[in-house]
């Protein structure tokens, strides 16, 4: 929406720092952000002329996780993120290395879903409103499997029809 109001804002955010702002010739406005917190929103206290609300920072825990079920998860989601930009024509090679010195696992989470550019809009809000690290970190292991999967399937079938265009261009030569 161009000018939402209160109903279609989500209960959860990100207070952010806008690092550069363009406006793009079909008028939309880019920006580049960096994410500092989560936020959710407490009450709107104005409507008119511009929204303004009473919001409530959210805590993240900022030390590395001791259990091994963390561990793995991160070492799992790190794995599978390596192993998506290999396979996709989206994302640079050197995206590989984004997630690789995040010990925290929340910054993880949050690291890698930002920057799969096939996660629908509705699956990074739901990611962000999952304010459980753990289960946070679960769901983005959930849908990088996911990812990699049809990834996978989409370079074998490319395989295929290369082959079979192959073929075929070997049996008109050979007529």
């Amino acid at each position: 929406q161009d000018e939402p109001g209160p109903d279609g804002l989500h209960p959860v955010g990100v207070i952010t720092v806008i690092h550069k702002m363009a406006k793009q010739a079909d008028g939309t406005v880019r920006l580049v952000v960096q994410g500092l917190s989560r936020f959710r929103l407490v009450e709107v206290l104005q409507q008119k002329q511009y929204l303004r609300a009473r919001i409530e920072t959210l805590a993240e825990p900022t030390e590395a996780p001791s259990d091994v079920e963390s561990q793995a998860l991160m070492r799992n989601a790190v794995a599978l993120f390596q192993k998506i930009v290999s396979l996709s024509p989206l994302l640079p090679d050197e995206a590989a290395g984004l997630p690789v010195n995040i010990p925290q696992p929340g910054v993880l989470a949050d690291v890698i879903a930002a920057t799969l550019p096939t996660l629908p809009t509705a699956a990074k809000q739901e990611l962000l409103e999952t304010l459980d690290v753990k289960l946070r970190l679960q769901k983005v292991v959930t849908l990088l499997t996911k990812e990699a999967e049809v990834l996978e399937l989409g370079s074998k079938i490319q395989s295929e029809v290369q082959s079979e265009m192959s073929k075929t261009q070997r049996e008109y030569y050979l007529r």
